[in-house]
Protein backbone atom coordinates (compact mmCIF):
# COMPACT_ATOMS: atom_id res chain seq x y z
CA UNK A 1 0.00 0.00 0.00
CA UNK A 2 1.73 3.00 -0.86
CA UNK A 3 2.26 5.61 1.90
CA UNK A 4 0.14 8.79 1.74
CA UNK A 5 1.78 10.70 4.29
CA UNK A 6 3.40 14.53 3.36
CA UNK A 7 6.86 14.04 2.11
CA UNK A 8 8.76 15.84 4.06
CA UNK A 9 11.34 16.82 1.12
CA UNK A 10 8.52 19.29 -0.57
CA UNK A 11 6.29 19.94 2.61
CA UNK A 12 9.79 20.28 4.95
CA UNK A 13 9.31 19.65 8.65
CA UNK A 14 4.78 19.53 8.82
CA UNK A 15 3.78 22.77 11.40
CA UNK A 16 0.49 21.79 11.17
CA UNK A 17 -2.20 19.24 8.91
CA UNK A 18 -5.20 19.31 8.25
CA UNK A 19 -8.23 17.63 6.66
CA UNK A 20 -10.49 20.13 5.35
CA UNK A 21 -12.49 17.91 3.52
CA UNK A 22 -12.70 13.96 2.96
CA UNK A 23 -9.62 13.22 1.70
CA UNK A 24 -7.96 16.44 0.82
CA UNK A 25 -5.51 18.02 3.40
CA UNK A 26 -4.57 21.74 4.08
CA UNK A 27 -0.68 21.06 4.81
CA UNK A 28 1.71 23.70 6.29
CA UNK A 29 5.28 22.93 6.39
CA UNK A 30 8.44 25.04 6.97
CA UNK A 31 9.50 24.64 3.35
CA UNK A 32 5.61 24.98 1.33
CA UNK A 33 1.95 25.07 2.32
CA UNK A 34 -0.68 24.24 0.15
CA UNK A 35 -3.43 21.44 -0.41
CA UNK A 36 -2.99 17.81 -1.01
CA UNK A 37 -5.31 15.48 -2.42
CA UNK A 38 -5.48 12.00 -4.04
CA UNK A 39 -4.91 12.03 -8.09
CA UNK A 40 -8.18 10.25 -7.97
CA UNK A 41 -10.05 12.76 -6.54
CA UNK A 42 -8.69 15.26 -7.86
CA UNK A 43 -9.61 13.50 -11.46
CA UNK A 44 -13.34 13.56 -9.93
CA UNK A 45 -13.28 17.26 -8.17
CA UNK A 46 -11.06 20.08 -9.64
CA UNK A 47 -11.17 21.19 -13.70
CA UNK A 48 -8.50 19.59 -15.95
CA UNK A 49 -6.70 22.80 -15.93
CA UNK A 50 -6.86 22.99 -12.36
CA UNK A 51 -5.41 19.66 -11.36
CA UNK A 52 -2.66 20.03 -14.49
CA UNK A 53 -0.94 22.26 -11.56
CA UNK A 54 -0.68 19.97 -9.04
CA UNK A 55 2.69 18.61 -8.01
CA UNK A 56 2.67 14.62 -8.26
CA UNK A 57 3.75 13.01 -5.47
CA UNK A 58 3.21 9.28 -4.87
CA UNK A 59 -0.63 8.92 -5.23
CA UNK A 60 -1.48 12.50 -4.66
CA UNK A 61 -0.66 15.78 -6.13
CA UNK A 62 -0.24 18.67 -4.25
CA UNK A 63 -0.92 21.82 -4.48
CA UNK A 64 1.76 24.22 -3.29
CA UNK A 65 2.23 27.80 -4.85
CA UNK A 66 -0.14 30.08 -4.39
CA UNK A 67 -2.31 30.53 -7.35
CA UNK A 68 -2.59 26.82 -7.06
CA UNK A 69 -3.52 26.47 -4.00
CA UNK A 70 -6.18 29.43 -4.15
CA UNK A 71 -7.99 27.73 -7.09
CA UNK A 72 -8.51 24.69 -5.62
CA UNK A 73 -9.43 26.03 -2.35
CA UNK A 74 -12.07 28.25 -4.45
CA UNK A 75 -13.09 25.08 -6.41
CA UNK A 76 -13.57 22.77 -3.49
CA UNK A 77 -16.05 25.47 -1.87
CA UNK A 78 -17.69 26.35 -5.00
CA UNK A 79 -18.73 22.91 -5.16
CA UNK A 80 -19.75 22.78 -1.66
CA UNK A 81 -17.21 20.31 -0.31
CA UNK A 82 -15.63 22.57 2.52
CA UNK A 83 -18.28 23.89 4.60
CA UNK A 84 -15.44 25.45 7.40
CA UNK A 85 -15.99 28.76 7.75
CA UNK A 86 -13.16 30.17 8.78
CA UNK A 87 -11.36 28.32 5.58
CA UNK A 88 -14.17 30.02 3.63
CA UNK A 89 -13.34 33.50 5.24
CA UNK A 90 -10.00 32.77 4.28
CA UNK A 91 -11.06 32.19 0.55
CA UNK A 92 -12.69 35.56 0.72
CA UNK A 93 -9.83 37.65 2.14
CA UNK A 94 -7.73 36.21 -0.56
CA UNK A 95 -10.25 37.49 -3.40
CA UNK A 96 -10.92 40.52 -1.55
CA UNK A 97 -6.84 41.47 -2.13
CA UNK A 98 -7.44 41.91 -6.05
CA UNK A 99 -10.76 42.78 -6.82
CA UNK A 100 -11.29 46.58 -7.24
CA UNK A 101 -14.23 46.41 -5.74
CA UNK A 102 -13.01 46.02 -2.57
CA UNK A 103 -10.14 48.84 -2.81
CA UNK A 104 -10.62 51.37 -0.41
CA UNK A 105 -9.30 54.52 -2.22
CA UNK A 106 -6.64 55.55 -0.27
CA UNK A 107 -5.06 59.08 -0.88
CA UNK A 108 -1.89 60.97 0.53
CA UNK A 109 -3.36 63.19 3.02
CA UNK A 110 -2.44 67.04 1.90
CA UNK A 111 -3.10 69.36 5.21
CA UNK A 112 -2.91 72.45 2.44
CA UNK A 113 -6.02 71.29 0.47
CA UNK A 114 -7.42 70.42 3.71
CA UNK A 115 -7.37 73.94 5.63
CA UNK A 116 -8.52 75.38 2.63
CA UNK A 117 -11.63 73.53 2.50
CA UNK A 118 -12.49 74.49 6.27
Amino acid sequence: MPDSRPNANLWGNIISCGEIALGIYEIVGDKSKGIMMSKADAEKILPEAVAARGEPEGENLCFTDELSTSLVGDELVRQGLITDPDFIARQEALKQLDDAEYDTGFEAFNEIEFELEM
